[in-house]
């Protein structure tokens, strides 16, 4: 079941008694209420139904979302323009799947009563993933009151898991109102921490690793009291009150006069009642401004049971120099105006540019908070000139801007040093040099507005103003660069840089760069059976295809083991390696002028064009409707349709 541009749907929220009935035109309407800090930007990212707690797929950036009802979405963004392409219902058989997180590869979805394991979906999400389930851990309490269970990992590898109270305030047993943790198999299941009511968002503090976690205090007892929580845990057995204590110091009159079982920690941080902060995100990223950095951002689904309601608003918590809770202040707020509530922040997720997620299960949709973004043109290519551009010195590669445009590589004379260059061509077709001084630029790819070359035994590091500088030398590599061909980065800013090596394929290989460049591994050398590797396409956690300029052979590559499978055959000199939005591969064939479509790297390839010179290096177009398809020999760039 897909979902794309669809209306929303009405959901009942089945513990607050309240639904929505806004359509998606009246949520990006309201965007305009939003008090937002200057520089910042709400934009709708998609449309999911009941939107809860999202993890960020490895490599593929599948944001996967999980809900309170019996469906876990995968949110699909494959052009990278930061709006979802497609948003698609892995698993519709569950049992309040509202946990999910990603750990080497692999989905765990926590329900009410057990926790599985999903093997890596990567690109594709069409597996049969209830098939594919592995329950890890059946022992969590069957019980429906606070039976939302949200899930992380820890820097110990471990997954913690929260386990509410059943009730709002009760005696409780076994591992109720805890947070537990296990091993990624479920084995060595331990309780953590205890005495908490109902959290429903965790992190760890990227400086120390400790615990943090949000806590919604006792219902019923009066419009301002108790407080809701944020508190920290940096070690195992600590107690939090719970019910001894409802929400900060109160306690409730059935309680006051017992003794808790051992010391009690008080929170770090403590907010309005019935605020319900939910979700919680420490912020690493560097899009936002710098101060921003190591404070937390919670989101506060808002109140339901108090006579004027607050909440409904993201809340920046801030931190000093010696890790400790320094402040607090609202970040964004406006989903609430005048009393009445039209949105409700539910999670928050960081993407790899820096720019945050929030889910709003009231409206179905997840919104992406930017910082210095400009405004988003309506149809920034609705109106993009698909001219065959001509006058081109040897294009090699070419990759598209959310924006419209494109940029491409020129290699100029071939074995002259200084005389290649990355053009930019505008969306009315203009030209115009954007860096100079390269040697034979070939393989280009993007990655947060910033451009990375393979120039003959370089890494060149090109931003959209201009500015170049080596990002990796020819000494850096491990190996000896001789002819550095394509560029693929995956989800987490890791650059690979495929080397073509000489006519008999001495020296070739495959390297990862890390994001800053100072790491660089050789992770595919000439003995293992890809004589030239060429074109690079990630295809799932740890996986990778690889075009074989030397045999014409497609290969998947297993990143980690550095082995590679032979998938594939018969593309002359295979250079270029493409996915559209449908899942559909393209491979270009340089010696012989040809493209060919796949709807898996296994299956018959479809010859959909054999029209030119030198079919190079080959990338998607910001709309997804052409492969952009630069012609070596011929001086030119192609639009060819696919749609």
């Amino acid at each position: 079941m897909k979902f794309t541009h669809k209306t929303l749907s009405i959901l009942m929220l089945s513990s607050l008694g309240l639904a929505s009935t806004a359509s998606f035109a009246d949520v990006e309407q309201n965007l305009s209420k939003l008090n937002v800090p200057e520089g910042f930007k709400v934009e709708i990212y998609a449309e999911v139904p009941g939107a809860r707690q999202m993890a960020l797929g490895q490599s593929t950036g599948t944001v996967f979302v999980g809900t309170r009802e019996d469906n876990v979405y995968a949110v699909v963004d494959r052009n990278k323009d930061r709006k979802a392409d497609e948003v698609i219902t892995i698993l519709d058989d569950l049992k309040v799947g509202n946990g999910v997180a990603m750990y080497q590869g692999n989905l765990y979805v926590a329900e009410q009563h057990r926790i599985a394991r999903y093997a890596a979906p990567g690109f594709d999400l069409t597996l049969p993933f209830k098939d594919m389930r592995e329950v890890i851990y059946d022992e969590l309490p069957d019980k429906a009151h606070h039976g939302w269970r949200y899930i992380d990992f820890g820097p110990d590898g471990k997954l913690y898991v929260t386990v509410g109270a059943p009730c709002n305030i009760c005696d409780v047993e076994g591992m109720e109102a805890t947070i537990i943790r296990m091993n990624p198999d479920g084995s060595d299941a331990e309780i953590y921490a205890q005495g908490i009511r109902n959290s429903v968002g965790m992190d760890f503090q990227p400086t120390t690793g400790v615990l943090y976690f949000t806590d919604n205090g006792g219902d019923m007892l009066g419009d301002d009291i108790p407080a809701e929580e944020l508190n920290a845990a940096p070690e195992k057995g600590m107690h939090f009150g719970y019910p001894y204590y409802v929400g900060g110091n109160t306690q409730h009159d059935d309680w006051k006069d017992q003794t808790p079982p051992q010391e009690v920690t008080f929170p770090v941080a403590e907010f309005q009642a019935h605020a319900a902060g939910l979700g919680m995100k420490f912020y690493t990223g560097d899009m936002f401004p710098e101060d921003y950095k190591n404070d937390v951002i919670i989101a506060q689904h808002g109140s339901w049971n108090r006579t004027e309601p607050v909440g409904y608003q993201l809340v920046r918590v801030t931190f000093d120099d010696n890790n400790q809770v320094s402040g607090q202040e609202t970040f964004i707020d406006g989903w609430l105006v005048n009393g009445e509530a039209w949105g409700r922040p539910t999670d928050v997720l960081q993407l790899p540019d820096g720019s945050l997620l929030v889910s709003d299960d009231y409206n179905d949709v997840i919104y992406r908070v930017s910082y210095g973004e400009e405004a988003t043109a309506t149809s920034p290519v609705a109106t993009r000139s698909t001219t065959t551009i001509d006058n081109l010195q040897m294009p090699e590669s070419a990759i598209a801007h959310p924006d419209g445009r494109v940029f491409v590589t020129e290699i100029g004379e071939f074995g002259k040093n200084g005389d290649g260059k990355v053009t930019v061509i505008n969306t009315d077709g203009s030209t115009q040099t954007l860096a100079e001084g390269l040697n034979d630029p070939k393989g280009i790819d993007m990655f947060d507005n910033t451009l990375y070359v393979a120039d003959v035994n370089q890494l060149v590091k090109v931003s959209l103003q201009g500015d170049s500088e080596v990002l990796v030398d020819a000494n850096d590599f491990p190996g000896t660069a001789v002819f550095l061909n394509d560029v693929e980065i995956d989800g987490e800013g890791v650059i690979y840089v495929s080397d073509s090596g000489d006519d008999d394929g001495q020296n070739a290989g495959i390297y990862q760069v890390s994001a800053d460049g100072k790491t660089v591994k050789e992770i595919l050398t000439a003995n293992a059976g890809i004589k030239r590797p060429n074109g690079l396409l990630m295809d799932g956690y740890n996986k990778m295809l690889v075009a074989d300029f030397g045999t014409g052979d497609l290969f998947q590559l297993d990143i980690a083991s550095g082995k590679a499978i032979k998938v594939n055959s018969g593309f002359g000199g295979a250079d270029g390696l493409v996915r559209d939005t449908d899942g559909f591969l393209y491979i270009s064939d340089w010696a012989n002028g040809k493209v060919w479509q796949l709807n898996e790297a296994k299956a018959t390839p479809q010859l959909i064009s054999d029209d030119y010179e030198t079919a190079a290096d080959i990338a998607l177009s910001a709309d997804g409707k052409h492969i952009l398809m630069p012609d070596m020999k011929a001086g030119k760039l192609h639009f060819l349709p696919i749609k």
